[in-house]
């Protein structure tokens, strides 16, 4: 018998990608860097000099001025500190909130002040105030943490989500008032849905078990962003277009903080939202809190999303009742061993070794003599191991 070469699994990279935006959502864009002040190539005055004299010619197109502000701040030294802080005083908002996002690199401390001007500065427009706001949460100064923080009550959304995610998620976070700042920042529905997610995952990353009526309030309340399983091959831009939902999915991320901060009382909404026909990634999210939680309540739920449609569902409702360790649910468990997806088969044959049911022991060594998977026949392996002839 020819064995059959599998394929890309692809609910496992949307699985997969669930954990990576999970991770990535969470890691603060803070690290060490070299000093600020020390040169990063040998004999660049001339050059630098020569880009600064560029930024001034008010006569070049604006796009190529903000192509040069780009250069310098991917500099990020000393040496083109000058030109960018003349520029903080451009005639044009465009070049203004450039040059001040230019400046925000860790320990400039020399373009506070220049910054927190252009961020007090009357009738200074948005996108300039929010640009300066960025900045000064990377440099990292605790003397300008007050105005920024003032900031974060600002009624221009874009200013302040600046603020909140400079004092949450970058150099001037405070653990002393992380907390209550990261729920302000949960509940804002003026702000990108991302940072929203972004709030959410780490409050329960934190365990803040005081957030729980927060996030009930979001996975009951919050608008729907529906969310359609893709086909069975689906392509890069439609796995990367599912990324970006992903990270803007706030009921999703609200119903995964749920179980995270192990908020009980929360199991009947996540049983509704188990169960949406309009977001697999909430129902995935949901239904992995409940197997958090090993509710006995929420056991019909996981054997009706056997029969989810996405592959990575059926699989989480395979682990909860594998915890739930019901012999009732045999014969719907036995029923995913002819499962189309690899990771359902091999998932039910563990199952069905945790519930220990001697009735699972013929079907699972018929399965073993047809069986093409290498995944599935080791799962078979040790549950025949397991279970009693």
């Amino acid at each position: 018998m020819t064995a059959r070469r599998p394929g890309i699994r692809w609910w496992l990279i949307i699985r997969a990608v669930a954990l990576a935006v999970a991770l990535a959502l969470l890691v603060c864009p803070v690290g060490p860097a070299r000093a600020a002040d020390e040169p990063r190539f040998s004999n660049a005055e001339p050059v630098l000099q020569e880009i600064a004299k560029q930024l001034q010619d008010q006569s070049l197109p604006e796009a190529e001025r903000l192509g040069i502000v780009k250069i310098l701040g991917d500099w990020k030294a000393a040496q083109v500190r000058a030109p960018l802080l003349a520029t903080l005083d451009d005639t044009s908002p465009a070049m203004r909130a450039a040059s001040a996002r230019a400046l925000g690199w860790e320990g400039n401390r020399e373009a506070v002040t220049a910054l927190r001007r252009r961020l007090e500065a009357p009738g200074e427009v948005a996108i300039v105030r929010a640009a300066a706001l960025e900045a000064l949460g990377v440099i990292g100064d605790a003397s300008v943490r007050d105005a920024v923080l003032a900031a974060a009550q600002d009624q221009d959304p874009a200013v302040r989500e600046a603020a909140l995610y400079s004092v949450t998620f970058r150099a001037l976070g405070d653990p002393a008032d992380r907390v209550p700042l990261l729920r302000r920042i949960a509940e804002d529905r003026g702000l990108n849905l991302q940072t929203r997610s972004e709030a959410i995952l780490s409050l329960g990353a934190l365990k803040d078990t005081g957030a729980a009526d927060l996030l009930m309030r979001l996975l009951e309340g919050e608008p729907r962003h529906p969310m359609p399983l893709p086909g069975p091959s689906p392509s890069q831009q439609e796995l990367m277009l599912i990324r970006y939902r992903q990270t803007r999915d706030v009921r999703a991320w609200a119903a995964k903080s749920l179980g995270l901060i192990e908020a009980r009382i929360a199991v009947p909404l996540l049983m509704k939202s188990a169960e949406d026909q309009g977001d697999f990634f909430l129902r995935l999210t949901s239904l992995e809190s409940l197997v958090i939680f090993n509710a006995t309540e929420a056991l019909p739920v996981l054997v009706r999303r056997l029969e989810d449609p996405f592959p990575g569902a059926r699989v989480v409702a395979l682990e909860g009742l594998s915890k739930a360790r019901d012999r009732s649910v045999v014969d719907k468990v036995l029923a995913r061993l002819s499962d189309r997806a690899t990771d359902v088969r091999a998932q039910a044959v563990r199952t069905l070794a945790d519930l220990g049911d001697p009735r699972a022991r013929p079907p699972l060594e018929a399965l073993r003599k047809t069986e093409l998977e290498a995944d599935v026949q080791l799962a078979l392996e040790a549950a025949l191991a397991r279970l009693a002839p």
